[in-house]
């Protein structure tokens, strides 16, 4: 009890002499076990939580007079003294002030002030406790360190260099000036103990490595480690400089050119074509920036390549830079073998491990695009109900279409009531239909079509091609037109009488033609390039050969994934002969006529082209849709065999369900697995190296 009433007049004699800082001295505490705040502080003077804080932890604290503001602690359960005292740290540092551990309490000041009253390597003192400490550097200069290092100290700390001792003096808390300690120890290395980038122009980095460590296995690791980098077919070497210059050594004795092998390299294409590519590789490898770059690399054959100079790299452009193109053509050869899909290439090393880049970033597997299309004719008189028909299909969404008869627009995805009733209210011109990217409404669509009796769908044909690619589908027959005619003259016995006539004739495509050439853009948008067509032979009459009709859609769109467009607006007039007769009366012979009666009757008749387009990225969206096109029809086929007739028996046997077909379809073998070559332990200040 002396003891603590001596301590407590010193404390006070202390206070007099700082002035009016406040002192809260601690009952010691009874228990080291978890303790509990009776109360929640809202927006209490922060002196309040510290001197709740220091009754439950034990502690002494000396608050300075600035450190003023409201605290809201709300902590409903139990804490250690230990954590309490942390909570209580967590606060002063939100309210910009921090704690100063003494000898027998701890000073609260503002963080501004700290670094002029911390102790000196206080080794009582606790992680978040500020101290100043005196760092020794041994292999690198001090004063280079400031710059790399003050960016880890703290806005209140301090870091200065004794340049005459070659000391850091470092001001900040203890967890973080152990902090630095830990990057310091990395960064403080004898220079001799680099590391260097070996390039190789002949032999494979990762073999390499595997002889070298098999022809010098007394090695220390503590004194080299080597490394490779497959990507740019180079050795890293990390160790002693005697080390590095043995091994360098040798790897230059073994990166020799083997004339077996030469400089021919055979590249396997999964995707690309190599008569493609080719020329793309053609035009590269002549580029003279590639061809400086390889010669750099041959003249750093056996030394670091952090050795050449900038002189050797600019006298080996000039070199380059003075050879005609004739000579650079004649070093450098690349061929498509199409037999195999195969790039063959010959040319030095760095130039063939240039274009293999190129050939890996252009064969990937490219985007493809499923376009479902729907030509229809309708006739002008049933616009309306198509209209009406489509609309009942659909359960969500709105679409308005206008068949006004020049250029149906599809408007979509309106999505507003009023909208809505406005558009039906202007006539039956106008239908509305939900337009879904899930496909519902197109097979709404699909139906609609079917069952009108006043649109004759032509076509529904289904392409699927790759991206940039064009497709064309063709429905029709070669009509015979002839294009000229001539006759030979002059035989035996008549001569000048002309003989032999010929005919010559040209066979075109007449009936339905459709080319479309996707474009995937960004934004699962698809730009499409249509070409559509429609011709169809017209009666002789009078003509002297035969007439046809044709009925063009040219025009270019930008279309979302999944969504419908539709175009149209050719009208065309047809005219049709109808017989009206009372029957039997109308079949008697001669009689006949005064019972039947004939009439032609023109109507007009709208071609339209319906198209949805569908990103198909990868293999399983493409097996996806062929399994639905082939459930379809497999449906539709035992729809038709459901009753079993003689007249049916020609299209047995019926087509296998999904899973049959799976079930019986062949096991494929396991691929071989290749084996893995393990690099190298490398130390953590070159793990970037085997990121590359």
């Amino acid at each position: 009890m002396k003891n603590i009433k001596r301590l407590f007049c010193g404390c006070v004699l202390w206070l007099g002499l700082l002035g009016q800082a406040s002192f809260v001295m601690a009952a010691p505490s009874s228990s080291a076990g978890a303790v509990t705040l009776k109360q929640n502080f809202q927006q209490a003077e922060i002196e309040t939580v510290i001197e709740a804080i220091a009754k439950l932890t034990g502690r002494n604290f000396i608050i300075d007079p600035r450190v003023k503001g409201k605290v809201t602690l709300i902590a409903p359960g139990t804490m250690h003294p230990d954590d309490l005292y942390e909570t209580l740290l967590a606060i002063l540092r939100v309210h910009g002030f921090v704690a100063i551990q003494g000898k027998t309490a701890i000073q609260i000041v503002p963080a501004n002030l700290a670094r002029d009253q911390v102790p000196y390597e206080n080794r009582n003192a606790e992680e978040s406790d500020w101290v100043t400490e005196v760092i020794p550097v041994h292999k690198v200069d001090a004063t280079k360190l400031v710059a790399v290092l003050r960016p880890l100290v703290a806005r209140e700390g301090h870091l200065v260099a004794l340049s005459d001792s070659n000391r850091l003096i470092v001001t900040d808390s203890v967890i973080n000036i152990e902090r630095i300690k830990a990057i310091l120890k990395r960064v403080d290395i004898d220079e001799s103990e680099g590391f260097e980038v070996v390039a190789l122009n002949h032999a494979s980095a990762s073999e390499l490595v595997q002889v070298v460590k098999k022809m010098l296995p007394k090695i220390d690791s503590s004194q080299l480690t080597i490394s490779f980098d497959e990507r740019t077919n180079r050795i890293i070497l990390s160790g002693v400089k005697e080390k590095r210059r043995e091994v360098r050594t040798l790897i230059a004795d073994l990166d020799v050119s083997v004339p077996s092998e030469g400089r021919v390299q055979v590249v396997y294409l999964h995707y690309a074509k190599a008569k493609d590519i080719v020329p793309v590789l053609q035009k590269m490898a002549v580029n003279r920036s590639l061809l400086n770059s390889a010669t750099a690399e041959k003249a750093a054959a056996g030394a670091g390549a952090a050795e050449v100079s900038k002189t050797d790299s600019s006298n080996t452009a000039t070199q380059v830079n003075q050879l005609d193109d004739k000579t650079i053509k004649s070093r450098i050869s690349i061929e498509a073998e199409e037999r195999v899909n195969a790039v063959v290439i010959s040319a030095p090393p760095a130039v063939v491990m240039a274009l293999k880049q190129v050939i890996k970033q252009l064969d990937i597997r490219r985007a493809q695009v499923l376009i479902e299309a729907i030509v229809v004719e309708i006739t002008e008189t049933k616009q309306a109900e198509l209209g009406i028909e489509w609309g009942a299909a659909g359960p969500n969404g709105v679409g308005l279409i206008d068949f006004s008869g020049t250029l149906p627009a599809l408007l979509g995805n309106i999505g507003n009531p009023l909208a809505q009733a406005s558009a039906l209210q202007r006539g039956s011109n106008m239908i509305a239909g939900e337009i879904g990217a899930n496909g519902r409404g197109w097979g709404a669509l699909l139906r609609a079509l079917d069952s009108d009796t006043g649109a004759n769908i032509l076509s529904t044909p289904t392409l699927l091609t790759l991206d940039n690619e064009e497709a064309e589908i063709v429905v029709g027959k070669e009509v015979p037109f002839q294009t000229g005619s001539y006759t030979s003259s002059g035989t035996a016995g008549t001569a000048g009488v002309p003989t032999n006539p010929f005919n010559t004739v040209e066979r075109k495509n007449v009936g339905l033609s459709l080319k479309v050439k996707p474009q995937i853009n960004e934004g699962n948008e698809v730009f499409l390039e249509l070409d559509q067509e429609l011709s169809d032979v017209l009666p002789r009459g009078d003509a002297v050969d035969i007439q046809t009709s044709k009925r063009q859609i040219k025009t270019s769109v930008i279309v979302g994934d999944g969504d419908i467009i539709v175009l149209g607006g050719l009208l065309t007039e047809r005219e049709t002969e109808v017989e009206s007769k009372v029957p039997f009366l109308g079949d008697i012979p001669g009689l006949g006529a005064l019972f039947r009666s004939t009439s032609s009757q023109r109507e007009k008749v709208n071609l339209m082209v319906f198209l949805r387009p569908v990103i198909v990225r990868n293999s399983e969206m493409s097996s996806y849709y062929s399994r639905l096109k082939y459930s379809s029809m497999q449906k539709a086929q035992a729809e038709v065999l459901k009753t079993d007739k003689s007249l049916l028996e020609g299209l047995r046997p019926k087509m296998r369900t999904e899973q049959e077909w799976h079930d019986s379809a062949p096991v494929r073998p396991e691929p071989p697995v290749e084996p893995k070559v393990e690099n190298s332990s490398v130390p953590s200040n070159l793990k970037a190296f085997e990121d590359l």
